[in-house]
């Protein structure tokens, strides 16, 4: 039996849920290849309850698999590629933009990196040792799509001519700077140092906790010193944007789009992810999962852009960001989960048909968590609404405005935050 004991899942570490065997897949970048979308659609479909989930790291997630059926599960998603090293099953967050090659604004595609970042993590056994959630991402322009400090990153420098990326660790700037053509060594040997001094100083392998002892900074920029140079000019401050919903240009000129829909609450359904698949192989385009639990379709034929977008829009998966679901997050609830103390899912789902219709206040973002422990909790939302026995806790903008309230009172308080705050949009 693989069942892992850490709460952290994998392919080969799956975590027992309210319902079923839960495990999450490694999706590099968030780069997929559409037949293992469709690959990891028909195991849902046999399998998982019908549902794909995309988590904010930009990796999928199945549920509800039966102790009986997690050999046949792990033994497709081996044969579809998603399983290219089985002791690396959990060493997964490589982070990127969903837009990455698309991007107008880019100042050099960075998947080239990514991928190898990730062919050279498998071939070294130590970097199992990461912890589970440990981060790599790697910035190729201005533009990025989540606010979570990653363990290590680089990010594309403008200074010069040739390429370079600005390093940080730990969310903190190295005040460095990397040659591209030694970018992935340096960040593998940031990681391995990570590992090194997590080991002396029993901290977990997070570089956002080894960062936090006194002279690690300095001392893991000192020991790559042959590969860094002092950054000319202060890095920019990194601006997070808002979660893309519709048609864009493409970097490959003026006959190439990129499809953007929403997808509620992160879930695809094996009908809507086979379409995707189906669709980017129909129009040699190609799928990004996102960190806003959604995804790309990019590279489409401008002809082909509103014949997909019409039938996205008759399976669920609106372009037009009205569908209400925009910037709305919730947990996996009580069917999922036993520590759950609400329908999380399903009072997200009301709150959506409430706000149908409307456009996305700029910032919008809604979390909805069943207990006290918030799993998958987005800081900064506009509005928080976590379960507890008596009813939920309120919090608008950081501050708590109401306790053990009822799911109508909490939902027609943010409903109408929802409003007020289209109204002085309107107003300006």
């Amino acid at each position: 039996m693989r069942v892992g004991e850490h709460f952290c899942p994998g392919v080969f570490h799956a975590v027992q849920a309210k319902d079923g065997l839960l495990i999450r897949i490694r999706v590099p970048g968030g780069l997929i290849e559409p037949n293992q979308l469709r690959a990891v659609a028909d195991l849902s479909h046999s399998f998982a309850g019908e549902t794909i989930e995309i988590t904010s790291r930009a990796n999928l997630q199945l549920r509800a698999i039966r102790n009986q059926d997690l050999d046949q599960v792990i033994e497709s998603i081996s044969l579809a590629g998603l399983l290219p090293s089985p002791q690396h099953d959990r060493v997964r967050n490589i982070v990127t933009s969903p837009i990455a090659g698309l991007d107008t604004e880019e100042l050099f595609d960075p998947r080239p990196l990514v991928h190898e970042l990730d062919r050279q993590l498998r071939a070294e056994p130590a970097f199992a040792n990461l912890h589970p959630k440990f981060s790599f991402a790697i910035h190729g322009g201005p533009r990025r799509f989540r606010r979570d400090l990653d363990d290590i990153s680089l990010e594309a420098a403008s200074f010069d001519d040739s390429p370079h990326f600005y390093l940080s660790i730990g969310g903190t700037s190295s005040g460095f700077v990397v040659k591209r053509a030694n970018a992935v060594e340096c960040i593998l040997a940031a990681a391995k140092m990570c590992i090194e001094l997590a080991l002396e100083s029993g901290a977990p392998v997070r570089a956002k906790a080894i960062a936090t002892i006194s002279g690690t900074l300095e001392h893991i920029t000192g020991a790559l010193s042959h590969l860094l140079m002092a950054s000319p000019v202060e890095p920019p401050s990194p601006i997070v944007n808002e979660a893309l919903i519709g048609i864009y240009p493409t970097a490959q000129g003026g006959d190439r789009r990129s499809i953007v829909p929403s997808v509620p609450l992160g879930r695809l359904t094996p009908g809507q992810a086979r379409y995707l698949a189906d669709a980017a192989n129909e129009w040699e385009g190609d799928l990004r999962l996102a960190p806003w639990r959604g995804i790309v379709l990019g590279s489409i034929p401008k002809s082909a852009v509103n014949k997909i977008v019409d039938h996205l829009h008759t399976i669920g998966l609106s372009c037009e960001g009205r569908d209400g679901f925009q910037g709305i997050a919730a947990c996996a609830g009580n069917n999922g989960c036993e520590a759950s103390l609400a329908d999380v899912r399903g009072d997200a789902a009301s709150l959506a048909r409430r706000l149908l219709g409307h456009a996305a206040p700029s910032g919008w973002t809604v979390n909805l968590s069943g207990c006290e422990k918030q799993c998958a909790r987005r800081h900064g939302a506009t509005a928080e609404l976590v379960a507890g026995p008596l009813g939920y806790t309120l919090n608008i903008e950081g501050r708590r405005v109401a306790s053990d309230c009822s799911r109508e009172f909490a939902l027609d308080v943010v409903a109408a935050l929802h409003e007020n705050l289209l109204s002085e949009v309107a107003a300006r």
